[in-house]
């Protein structure tokens, strides 16, 4: 009797484990959105990778889908004339921003203008503080997202989603976004709205995850775990490709 009695807390475990188990695959089969691939791997030869966003919003919607990375705060050097020079003058700190945003929707005029996506919308989520006055809020916060523009790491797609239909009451929409070789390894979110009127009146999201793989999460495991073996490294590295360059340059050492 004894040996019965012991056995049921591990039935328990294991049918709550198939439980978290099913209503995580029903949840993800009810939202219908997806990511491909849903794990982006960043190796020694990346350069960037085109992800497909695919999922389904009521018939008579619009749709708009975000991509947004975790919030932190930045520090910025302003620059200023003194005298006949331009030198840094100053710090600027950006916090409120997120580390990647791309917007894309079905028709130009949700992510313009008063709309509660894009820029317009990001703006409002972003302070300055530091080396800036309270006039030049809105010139250095346009300043600075056209500084994430030029790094690709925000974007605006107005018509990057199309939409058909899927039956049921319900639109099929894809889009596809670019997301840039500077990405961060980290945990991103894609969201998908439905969007009426201009506001949402359904909502699905799902992770899109960027990690290091090979050398140069060697690397990064060396320069947070072993600082002083990644110094060694960094410098033997430099050495070798001073030696390469010069080597090729004077036309193989024989000349």
């Amino acid at each position: 009797m004894m040996a019965r009695v012991r056995k049921w807390p591990a039935m328990l475990a294991g049918l709550t484990v198939l439980l978290a188990a099913g209503l995580t695959a029903a949840a993800e089969a009810q939202s219908g959105l997806q990511v491909n691939p849903p794990v982006v791997e960043i190796s020694t030869f990346f350069h960037g990778q085109e992800i497909t966003v695919s999922g389904t919003i009521p018939a008579g919607h619009q749709a708009v889908a975000e991509v947004t990375g975790p919030v932190s705060e930045e520090h910025l050097m302003r620059k200023g004339r003194r005298g006949p020079l331009w030198m840094n003058v100053g710090e600027i700190n950006v916090s409120g921003a997120p580390s990647l945003y791309l917007v894309l929707a079905s028709a130009p005029g949700l992510v313009t203008g008063e709309a509660p996506w894009g820029f317009a919308a990001l703006m409002q989520h972003i302070n300055l503080t530091g080396q800036v006055q309270p006039d030049e809020q809105t010139k250095f916060r346009e300043q600075f997202l056209l500084l994430k523009k030029s790094q690709q790491l925000y974007a605006a797609m107005p018509e990057g989603l199309k939409t058909a239909p899927a039956g049921e009451g319900r639109l099929a929409v894809t889009g596809k976004f670019w997301l840039p070789s500077n990405v961060r390894p980290d945990t991103y979110k894609v969201c998908l709205a439905a969007v009426l009127d201009g506001k949402a009146t359904e909502q699905q999201c799902v992770d899109l995850v960027v990690k290091m793989v090979g050398f140069p999460a060697l690397l990064m495991s060396l320069a947070y775990q072993h600082a002083a073996l990644y110094g060694i490294l960094a410098v033997v590295i430099a050495i070798l490709t001073g030696f390469i360059m010069g080597y090729l340059f004077k036309g193989g050492g024989g000349h």
